[in-house]
């Protein structure tokens, strides 16, 4: 999309068509509108952030190695060394009483995480100790009774994933925060115990990443509708049950055109993002938003995007990464952080896997603050060019929030609108530029708006995503102005080519392989307001 600045339309030479979306025809009273407004109405395996030895030595908080080591890694006495109840080694030798692996493999009691995922039994540093599945010294300590194989045996005494989860004997920010019992500066800093992505995921930094939540999200509706998510973000809850990774990373220091400093993959607790870790991993200092962890299953993670193809001066030059603390809010109880971006903000993925291409029909829907939006270009989320770059009408279909120089709606901007590349539609397939009377203004806290598409057809609904505040309207459903041949690229908070001159705040969205039906959007909707925005 093209650049609006000061108030002028900022066009390369040669490309007043393209922008201006010429290509299209004066609106009529045939171009397709509705002309009505209906109502329908936690854990992550101890080692998962840092291998046990590596990332940061967990053993920082007391090492197994004082009580007899389990084997290399560094003891998994952050919780409180095995050895508490009666060290591996004082009620019978370690080899003796039985070798961690005779009294029963440290596999076979359970995969570490399988007792019961850190989040589920507990918050990894918050939530309430793991141990209460029952502490490894709660079923009889390891060598309290006596000898390992008589006192009770690793398997029958508490079985090492039964009896209470790996580094169970204290809550695995007990023996040491994750950020504290080998804090990120001080166990083992990040950057010396073991390189970020080297050491292990930063991931364990944050509470809650390793266990899956069980807590149906929109995700889990779009699947059983058979339209399932293939690109799903949100810095403040989790979008699907199954999910079990991290939500988000931060960057504290470094460059915020995305290098150095250090970096925290930040989980979440009883499903919302975990802002303690947040506040923990950045400290007070500068920290920007690294990435944004696809919920989807499919791997598709946002990164800062790269300069685009338009140069205006801004668009041509890499994007930054936003402020990770630019919007701080309560959802349900919890404290939580979502994404503000400013201009020349954008993230981007432009090899995503599974992602809608070509003909492929797709939906989206988004959740941003209405109160909060830019009137220059473009700040979308959706499907845009692989190459940074612009072109004909149809390569995109990305759901917009603002206020341009293209189509508008009812009311106040900002509206939700349909870019398309060449032009951002409120609706119809003529002109861009038309208004659409039948487009709600979205100016709320909490806008909710879905574009979905095939390759002819097109639907722009909006509502509200605070509960009580009733169903969708649908602004639109009718052709394309072009037929819609995707790219396939992934963007957020900027435009195909990069244009980056507006802002906004992303609370959640996600993208779908396959159109959605009515029927499914409206139980998403009822999905994220019974999530607890106010």
């Amino acid at each position: 999309m093209r650049t609006k600045l000061g108030g002028l339309l900022v066009l390369g030479v040669g490309s007043l068509v393209w922008s201006c979306g010429s290509e299209d025809s004066t609106p009529t009273a045939d171009d397709g509108f509705a002309g009505g407004v209906g109502e329908v109405g936690g854990g992550a395996a101890i080692g998962s952030g840092g291998a046990i030895g590596s990332g940061g030595a967990i053993g920082s908080g007391g090492a197994i190695g004082s009580g007899g080591a389990i084997g290399s890694g560094g003891a998994i006495g952050s919780g409180g060394a095995i050895g508490s109840g009666g060290a591996i080694g004082s009620g019978g030798d370690q080899s003796s009483g039985g070798a961690i692996g005779s009294g029963g493999d440290q596999s076979s009691g359970g995969a570490i995480g399988s007792g019961g995922s850190i989040g589920s039994g507990g918050d990894f540093a918050s939530g309430g100790v793991i141990s209460s599945g029952g502490a490894i010294g709660s079923g009889g300590a390891i060598g309290s009774g006596g000898d390992q194989s008589s006192g009770g045996d690793q398997s029958s005494g508490g079985d090492q994933g039964v009896g209470g989860d790996q580094g169970v004997g204290g809550d695995q920010g007990s023996g040491g925060d994750q950020g504290s019992g080998g804090d990120q500066g001080v166990g083992g800093d990040q950057g010396t115990g073991g390189d970020q992505g080297v050491g292990g995921d930063q991931g364990t930094g944050g509470g809650g990443i390793g266990g899956s939540v069980g807590i149906l999200g929109p995700c889990d509706i779009y699947e059983d509708a058979g339209v399932p998510c293939v690109a799903a973000y949100s810095m403040v809850r989790v979008l699907y049950s199954t999910y079990s990774g991290p939500l988000y990373q931060v960057r504290r220091g470094g460059d915020p055109l995305g290098s150095g400093g250090v970096t925290t993959d930040i989980g979440q607790v009883d499903g919302y993002g975990d802002g303690a870790a947040q506040d923990a991993a950045c400290g007070g200092e500068s920290c920007t938003v690294s990435i944004l962890y696809d919920q989807s299953g499919q791997g598709n993670d946002l990164h800062v995007a790269p300069a685009g193809c338009y140069e205006d001066g801004s668009a041509n030059f890499p994007d930054y990464e936003s402020d990770a603390t630019g919007r701080q809010l309560t959802v349900a109880g919890h404290s939580v952080y979502a994404l503000k971006t400013h201009e020349r903000e954008g993230y981007r993925n432009n090899d995503p896997t599974n992602f809608p291409r070509d003909s492929d029909p797709q939906g989206i829907y988004m959740v941003a603050d209405g109160t909060y939006s830019g009137s220059a270009c473009c700040w979308d989320f959706g499907n845009a060019s692989q190459d940074n770059c612009y072109g004909r009408t149809g390569i995109m279909s990305a759901l917009m929030l603002g206020d341009g120089y293209w189509g508008s709606g009812a009311g106040s901007a900002p509206w939700f609108m349909a870019d398309f590349e060449g032009g951002v539609w409120a609706g119809g397939s003529g002109d861009s530029g038309a208004n659409n009377p039948s487009l709600p203004s979205s100016r709320h806290d909490f806008a909710f708006g879905i574009l979905k598409n095939t390759p002819s057809n097109y639907a722009i609904r909006v509502g509200r995503a605070v509960s009580g505040s009733g169903g969708l309207t649908t602004a639109y459903d009718g052709a394309t102005p072009k037929q819609l041949l995707l790219n396939g690229a992934i963007i957020l908070g900027i435009g195909g080519d990069n244009s980056n001159h507006s802002w906004g705040t992303f609370y959640e969205g996600v993208v779908t392989a396959g159109r959605p039906d009515d029927a499914t959007d409206d139980a998403v909707l009822a999905n994220v307001q019974a999530a607890g925005y106010q």
